[in-house]
């Protein structure tokens, strides 16, 4: 695939410093579909159950077998291929340029957890290429042990055999101000279109289980924080909601449903406008084109709502690459590493 070209900086500096960002992955056609689904249930974190390393294997092969046919016609009608894996390309691209326009010699990679490049891979080929120092940066915001805990217990795999570079994890970056900004902009530009007085807000967010919450997973905390600053920076004094998608299994997964909200607000007033935005999304994927673009919306016009529209998923968004960059800085000068003596000998003397 085009977007697959190296993006690095190759910088020749001694002190080489690489990023990778990582994001979920997903099929880049319909005949990894399957593949896909196994190796996303096989991951510890996502079937989390009772004695589930007895069984997680079989348990993964049977829902990703089940499940392959109604995932392939949901992503037949979003061009057979997840928008995921082209937009992180394109994501780590520009962030690429901003370092290099920057004058900073940082090198970015991709890593995805449940498709190639496989995240365990790359750190692979980042310790071959002689780096002393690794960002690791998940595409996840908000922290839960299902995203950003499931990426970690990979590198701590990983680390268990390498550890010739210093690492540092970001693990998350919720309250980030030009990421609050990256969605206020984009939230901002679809309400100009909107009777804003007839209309209400949705955040929706991927759900996970209840009972990783119980155990102190702290991602509804940080959905919650993320809402109120942008709610407090758009300064919406009408109605708005948290709601949740994506549920799948028996267990509980925290509530409400995005659909059900969309039911609540129908039955209080039909004519009102509803606009949703994907919080936890960062990249478009089938959860916010299929899901909340084609799902949700039918079944809002089915209840004769008056307009249902939703915000993108963030992407290539300039302030969420800054975003990106800030976290970098941050963490670079968290760690005591001195800033100024990563500028190139050109930015240094312009």
């Amino acid at each position: 695939m085009e977007e697959k070209k190296s993006i690095q900086n190759q910088s020749d500096k001694n002190n080489r410093i690489a990023v990778i960002l990582i994001n979920f992955g997903g099929p880049d056609n319909l005949s990894s579909v399957k593949r896909f689904l196994y190796n996303l249930f096989s991951d510890p974190t996502v079937l989390n159950l009772p004695f589930a390393f007895l069984y997680r294997k079989p348990l993964a092969w049977l829902i990703s077998t089940l499940r392959n046919k109604a995932s392939q016609e949901m992503y037949k009608k979003i061009g057979s291929i997840s928008p995921l894996i082209p937009i992180t390309y394109l994501q780590a691209e520009k962030l690429q340029n901003l370092f290099t326009k920057s004058g900073f010699p940082l090198d970015v990679f991709i890593g995805f957890r449940y498709c190639i490049p496989f995240i365990q891979d790359v750190l692979t080929q980042i310790a071959s290429q002689k780096y002393e120092r690794l960002i690791i940066l998940p595409l996840y915001p908000q922290y839960s042990y299902t995203t950003t805990g499931s990426v970690e217990l990979v590198v701590d795999n990983w680390l268990k055999k390498n550890n010739d570079m210093k690492i540092h994890f970001i693990k998350n970056w919720h309250t980030d101000n030009d990421y609050i900004e990256s969605y206020v902009q984009l939230i901002n530009s679809s309400l100009a279109n909107m009777d804003l007085r007839s209309t209400e807000i949705i955040f929706s967010a991927h759900s996970i289980p209840v009972f990783n919450i119980e155990n102190g997973d702290p991602y509804e905390k940080h959905i919650t924080e993320t809402t109120n600053l942008i709610i407090e920076r758009l300064q919406w004094k009408k109605k708005w909601h948290i709601a949740y998608q994506s549920k799948i299994g028996p267990v509980k997964w925290l509530e409400p449903g995005t659909d059900k909200v969309i039911e609540q607000i129908a039955q209080r007033n039909k004519k009102t406008n509803i606009l949703i935005i994907p919080i936890s999304f960062t990249c478009e994927h089938v959860e916010t084109i299929f899901e909340i673009g084609m799902l949700y919306k039918e079944i809002a016009n089915k209840l004769g709502i008056k307009r249902f529209a939703r915000v993108p998923a963030l992407n290539t968004d300039k302030y969420l690459i800054q975003a990106l960059y800030n976290q970098v800085v941050n963490c670079l000068e968290e760690n005591k590493v001195k800033i100024k003596e990563l500028f190139s000998d050109k930015v240094m003397s312009s």
